[in-house]
């Protein structure tokens, strides 16, 4: 029957191989209490069966020693072997296991079975303390081929290898522990005790021990990926090693819809417990050990499936940094909010021993915070500060100062931001005002020169922000009708804690006829943007806004609309309104279908603008005022008139020219009417030609036109004109013509009369002016301008009078020549 003779013996003497015709006989040596299964796998193809005896079947179970022989040369490729072992632990049970070793049937699959029974009352303990178990998916192999599993009659609570940081577990009763080698694989046998608990309420307890360096481990609910059965819990201890934190991450879970209860996650530590659903961030650098239990729901629907996968990490840390805040010196309510700037971040923040993510420290007590491995970026500090005053009386005219709290040296982190929340009495309202006297709106196009942005949102308007400020700028203060917030933050990111001084000074007022007032006062020589509040989302629905912009008196304002965003309203219209500041001053409005045009004022002004309630749209203008300086019109029209008037004069003066040149001409075509004596008489009379004996000139010097009249009976020679004084004409007015004597006289016979001039007398007509406020320097250099031009007929009358040896002639008659204009 031996189709070939080949014996293997080994040194134990429990194991014999014989070949035998088609097939193979093996010798089992049962160790006592346990039993073998041999087991034909479902997969298989071949109808090879194993006998013992004449008996051949599928599978046969051996509690006892014998011989099987397979009907097939390969049976370990078909067949799988399982070796059970039962425990009882009933009220004492403290025994070590290991795996027993079968020669013959190393070539199989072996699983070796340990079925522990208990009472209802106990559970038994499995420790794993000198091997060590790590949680697998159930597709998961080992490196060394060896294969742990756990489970109870129902469930299996997971797939381990060796060498892990699970070192025990507590299980209920009827539960069992696997060990799974492959076939060919050499059994590498290793021992874990066996005990008797003292009962637990979930389904299974598995005690982990983290490492002393830095390490992850991964976890598996019951079942995974199928389901953990209804109305159950699953409990993981962890004991994490001093200077260790260690941290929970779900990796992947499903949940079902529940009809009682919920899914949750319950962490315990020293008696206290924190909730947790599975979408929720988990314990996150957590010092000491914990327990972490998985609880299931009465699913909805029974094809819904509930999984989890989760890991937890440890880390090693430094020392310890306690830091007491105390705020309650500061006025006011006061919240400080401190959190982790990154999730990941190596920084623990602890108030009372617990680690948290984010702490709020308020002004009504202090507390102590522990940072461990925390950098100044690890953190990020928020401080609310209210500020309210609900009395009338008592808070209008109050002032405040909005400055950064004073912090603690010892508190990490960044100050990233501070808000005031300043709330009012009713209809009351708050104006702010910068301590360096001014402040700027930051828009496009207009950069802030500080990087201190200052946020102003109203409370009415579910944190709408009401404009962007910083300081050094043109706005003197900004008024608002409502409760209001200012947040204070860093344009480029630094710490706030290191400002010392007040950022705005503030105050309540009485109720504003406006909803915003704005005081502007521009810089010559520049341009200024303004917004309308809530720029660019649009101004709240029927507000309004006033800006006031005032400027000396030698500037002119041109203000232009640069950006506007209109709207459809319901009722009423949007308005534009520039106005002078002065009672007279010209008003230039427009309405929503208007579109505004650019104005120069050339006094302080108003700038108000109202908005309707708009059902499309919304309602945002930015203007533009640029300031210059003013040209002085009344000095340019007093310089016009004096240059009008020196045209007239130089005129005029071409016209005496011109006739004096034709007179000249007529006096050369006429006898010799005068001529120069200068022993006597300064003018001989030309002979009688009419019959009054009139004398007529027909040319007078232009240095004479004014003489005054010799004195009768006195010598030329010895005539002595008055200087430095004005002496009436008292002579008679009607004309006598000048006579000759023939002989020498004392008295000197009245030679002609003084006639006054009788052309047109009145200046050119100046355009008027309108009166201006204060002193017109312009108007009085016109007036010294008309006064030296125009000439005054005192000062004509005095030269005259003191020209010394000046005699008037009689002017010629008009019936001589009526082409000429008497001088």
């Amino acid at each position: 029957m031996w189709s070939w003779g080949l014996s293997l013996v080994l040194l134990c003497g429990v194991l014999q191989w014989s070949s035998v015709s088609g097939g193979l006989v093996l010798t089992v040596h049962v160790h006592s209490g346990a039993t073998v299964l041999i087991n034909r796998t479902q997969t298989a193809v071949s109808k090879c069966e194993v006998c013992i005896g004449k008996s051949c079947q599928s599978s046969v179970t051996l509690q006892n020693s014998a011989d099987v022989e397979f009907n097939c040369t390969e049976p370990e490729n078909l067949f799988t072997v399982e070796i059970v072992r039962y425990i009882v632990c009933t009220e004492s049970c403290d025994r070590n296991i290991t795996p027993e070793q079968y020669p013959s049937l190393q070539n199989f699959s072996r699983t070796f079975t340990w079925i522990i029974n208990g009472s209802d009352e106990n559970s038994f303990s499995l420790d794993f303390t000198k091997t060590g178990l790590r949680q697998i998916r159930a597709t998961e192999s080992c490196p060394d081929k060896h294969v742990y599993t756990v489970s109870n009659s129902t469930t299996s609570i997971g797939r381990f290898c060796r060498n892990g940081t699970i070192k025990g577990m507590e299980m209920n009763f009827e539960s069992s522990v696997s060990l799974q080698v492959p076939g060919q694989e050499q059994l590498e046998p290793t021992t874990f005790g066996v005990s008797v608990g003292n009962g637990i309420t979930v389904l299974a307890m598995i005690k982990v021990s983290l490492p002393a360096e830095e390490s992850s481990q991964e976890f598996f609910s019951p079942n995974y990926p199928g389901n953990f059965p209804d109305f159950n819990s699953i409990r993981w201890s962890f004991n994490v090693p001093p200077k260790y934190y260690a941290s929970v991450r779900i990796l992947d879970f499903t949940e079902p819809r529940c009809l009682r209860d919920d899914t949750h996650l319950k962490y315990e530590r020293d008696g206290k417990m924190v909730v947790k659903k599975l979408s929720d961030a988990q314990l996150s650098e957590h010092q000491g050990s914990f327990n972490l239990t998985f609880r299931s729901c009465l699913r909805r629907n029974l094809n819904s499936v509930l999984s989890l996968h989760f890991k937890i990490s440890a880390i090693k840390r430094g020392a310890e940094a306690r830091c007491t805040v105390d705020l309650t010196r500061e006025e006011g309510l006061l919240e400080l909010h401190i959190r982790k700037s990154k999730p990941t971040s190596a920084c623990i923040l602890k108030l009372s021993s617990l680690i948290q993510d984010t702490v709020t420290v308020t002004s009504e007590k202090a507390l102590t915070l522990a940072f461990i491995d925390c950098r100044e970026e690890d953190l990020l500090l928020n401080i609310n500060q209210t500020i309210a005053c609900q009395q009338q009386k008592g808070c209008v005219s109050s002032k405040f100062s909005l400055r950064v709290p004073v912090l603690e040296k010892c508190l990490p982190g960044f100050l990233q931001q501070v808000s005031w929340h300043l709330n009012t009495p009713q209809d009351g309202a708050v104006e702010l005002m910068s301590p360096t006297g001014s402040l700027q709106q930051s828009l496009p196009g207009q950069t802030c020169n500080s990087s201190i942005l200052l946020t102003v949102t109203e409370h009415e308007q579910q944190g709408m922000a009401v404009g962007q400020f910083c300081p050094q700028g043109p706005i003197r203060s900004v008024q608002i009708q409502s409760n209001i917030t200012v947040t204070a933050s860093h344009a480029d990111g630094r710490d706030l804690k290191q400002i010392t001084y007040p950022l705005l000074e503030g105050s309540i007022l009485e109720s504003l006829k406006e909803r915003y007032i704005i005081n502007v006062m521009p810089k010559k020589d520049s341009s200024v943007l303004l917004a309308t509040p809530a720029w660019p989302a649009g101004m709240k629905p029927q507000s309004t806004v006033s800006w006031i912009v005032s400027f000396p008196s030698q500037f002119e304002a041109n203000v232009e609309f640069t950006n506007i965003s209109q709207v459809s309203c319901a009722n009423r219209h949007t308005s534009i309104e520039v106005q002078k500041q002065s009672s007279r001053g010209e008003t230039y409005s427009w309405r929503m279908d208007e579109k505004p045009k650019s104005v120069v004022m050339e006094e302080s002004f108003y700038l108000n603008m109202s908005n309707c309630k708009s059902v499309k749209g919304s309602f945002s203008v930015v203007s533009q005022i640029t300031l210059l300086k003013r040209k002085n019109k009344s000095l340019t029209i007093a310089l016009s008139v004096v240059s009008v008037l020196l045209l007239l004069v130089v005129i005029a003066f071409a016209v005496v020219c011109v006739i004096n040149r034709r007179k000249k001409k007529q006096q050369n075509s006429h006898p010799e009417v005068s001529v120069y004596n200068p022993n006597g008489h300064a003018f001989l009379p030309v002979p009688k030609t009419t019959e009054d004996d009139e004398h007529i000139y027909h040319c007078i010097d232009d240095t004479m036109v004014y003489g005054h009249l010799l004195k009768h009976g006195e010598e030329v020679n010895d005539f002595e004109p008055a200087v430095d004084s004005y002496q009436v004409f008292t002579g008679p007015t009607e004309v006598q013509p000048l006579t000759e004597h023939r002989e020498n006289t004392d008295k000197i016979q009245e030679v002609g009369v003084y006639r006054p001039f009788t052309g047109p007398q009145n200046a050119p007509e100046v355009p008027e002016r309108s009166p201006r406020q204060g002193r017109n320097p312009a108007h009085a250099e016109q007036q010294g301008a008309d006064k030296k031009i125009s000439g005054d007929d005192k000062i004509v009358e005095d030269q005259v009078r003191t020209t010394p040896g000046l005699k008037i002639a009689p002017l010629a008659d008009p019936e001589e020549d009526d082409s000429e204009t008497p001088l």
